[in-house]
């Protein structure tokens, strides 16, 4: 049986009133390419809708093998197949599970489906094999691979569920890790399972607003309830996909953890208020400068001025109005003073410590307000910011305990606190309180003071007002020894001398 005269000669005896055109007819609307090989793999039969699979001739194809067909390395493995299914022949696929090429005329291989089924014809044995072109199906079994594969690489939760049953048909690996869920378990599920706070009404109207505007989507923000128990606030948008070929239509949800987004808008706030705070500062201290420019510049070239006039006026007095001028001018310059004073604490920062000495001592005198309830008065005189460190290491110290005993002990209803800087280092801190306690005399306090003035070659002394006050005197010499200088600078924390409560 070598051609395919022969072929359709036997087919025809098997029905006559058909007819051979009529079988022609039923090979042309097949939508595979037909071929005959016989049991040594010889093709015998080929239909003409084969030049255009394999781009051979059908009397070019009668003197192929199947063999021939295919890519060189595949022809040895298929002959072997051929032999086994010689030995048990059945219809089949061949090669299920496997990817099949064929070999066109030209070189190019292209991917098939062939299925097979033997047909006895006498004595011999032949087997018909319908090959199809999948190249179309390959390419588009390869797409969805490539867009599962790319849904799957994404960080976000793809969830689609069937409109009908809310129950998922697919979710990607991104909803596998923001649930703790495997794919199997996920697939018996719905979203009302993974929502703590929803019922499958609300999926039901979400739907339905879906039907009512299919191009858009609808964002909600809601809690996501993982497998281990924990609440995942997430964003979640959904969206109305085509309906399949069985009408069946699916709701695509997109998930995504908005912790961290949450997070970033609550630092974004802190952050916002904290800048809104910033600027209150940088307002406030503008102020702070403006009023201490405009004191210095006005109403203390005002005193000062009013003082020459006074000391010009002096001259022209008698003995009474002299003196009474001359006390008004004492008292204008320790307002003047003052004034200065007044003047740097507006200029230094409102909230956090200073710098320099001025700033040290400012800040002592701020925070023993707690304690006496009030705020002493300052005055600085003479160069202060040149006060050797070595001294300002005690007198800070020193101002501190001074004040503490003022608050423990005297009752006080004001302090006055003056640093003075000459040829010695003086600090003077007088209250109007009711005078030294027996136990702030025996305390360590005073002792500790006296002990820093020794220290650096000075004196410290208290001294008591008719009026029932106290005044506490630190008096240094401005430039100290060098051994305590030495002393100071390698000291350590641990061998300080304490200051013990008064």
């Amino acid at each position: 049986m070598g051609s395919g005269t022969n072929a359709m000669a036997v087919v025809s005896d098997f029905s006559p009133a058909i007819g051979e055109g009529f079988l022609w007819s039923l090979l042309d609307a097949a939508r595979d390419t037909i071929l005959l090989v016989d049991d040594r793999g010889r093709i015998v039969f080929v239909h003409e809708n084969s030049v255009e699979l394999f781009g051979y001739p059908p009397d070019t194809l009668l003197q192929f093998t199947i063999e021939d067909l295919l890519p060189g390395e595949l022809q040895s493995v298929h002959r072997a197949h051929r032999a086994r299914y010689r030995a048990e022949p059945a219809a089949r696929e061949m090669g299920a599970g496997m990817q099949l090429r064929a070999r066109r005329a030209d070189g190019t291989e292209f991917p098939v489906e062939v299925s097979l089924s033997p047909l006895q014809i006498g004595d011999d044995l032949f087997t018909v094999a319908a090959v199809r072109d999948i190249t179309e199906r390959v390419r588009a079994e390869d797409y969805l691979r490539r867009v599962l594969h790319t849904l799957d690489a994404s960080d976000d939760g793809v969830f689609i569920f069937d409109a009908a049953t809310l129950r998922f048909s697919y979710v990607n690996e991104g909803a596998v890790r923001l649930t703790g869920y495997s794919h199997s378990e996920l697939s018996a599920m719905t979203p009302v399972h993974l929502n703590p706070g929803a019922r499958a009404s609300d999926y039901r109207h979400l739907i339905d607003d879906l039907d009512d505007h299919p191009d858009q989507a609808i964002t909600r923000q809601t809690i996501l309830l993982r497998k281990d128990g924990v609440e995942v606030p997430i964003e979640k948008t959904f969206q109305s996909a085509p309906a399949g070929r069985d009408g069946t239509k699916w709701i695509v949800a997109l998930a995504r953890d908005s912790s961290a987004r949450l997070k970033a808008d609550d630092a974004l706030r802190r952050t916002q208020g904290a800048l809104r705070d910033a600027e209150q500062v940088v307002a406030l201290a503008d102020d702070r400068q403006r009023i201490a420019r405009d004191l210095h510049d006005t109403v203390i070239q005002r005193l000062f001025g009013a003082g020459l006039h006074l000391q010009t006026t002096m001259t022209r007095t008698d003995a009474a109005t002299h003196a009474r001028l001359e006390a008004t001018i004492t008292d204008l310059d320790e307002t003047i003073k003052e004034l200065r004073t007044a003047i740097f604490a507006l200029q230094g920062p409102s909230s956090a410590a200073p710098g320099g000495v001025r700033g040290r001592i400012l800040e002592v005198i701020r925070n023993s307000r707690s304690g006496l309830g009030f705020e002493p008065r300052l005055r600085f005189e003479g160069p202060i910011e040149l006060i050797d460190d070595t001294i300002v290491d005690h007198l800070i110290p020193t101002l501190r305990e001074a004040l503490s005993n003022v608050a423990r002990h005297a009752h006080a209803k004001s302090v006055r606190v003056t640093l003075t800087a000459m040829q010695t280092v003086t600090l003077s801190v007088l209250d109007d309180g009711t005078g030294l306690a027996a136990e702030s005399t025996a305390g360590r306090g005073l002792t500790n003071m006296a002990a820093r003035a020794n220290e650096l070659g000075g004196v410290f002394s208290t001294t008591t007002s008719p009026t029932g006050g106290t005044q506490l005197v630190w008096d240094v010499p401005a430039d100290p020894p060098p051994t305590t200088r030495q002393e100071t600078a390698l000291a350590s924390p641990e061998h300080a001398v304490p200051e013990a409560a008064a």
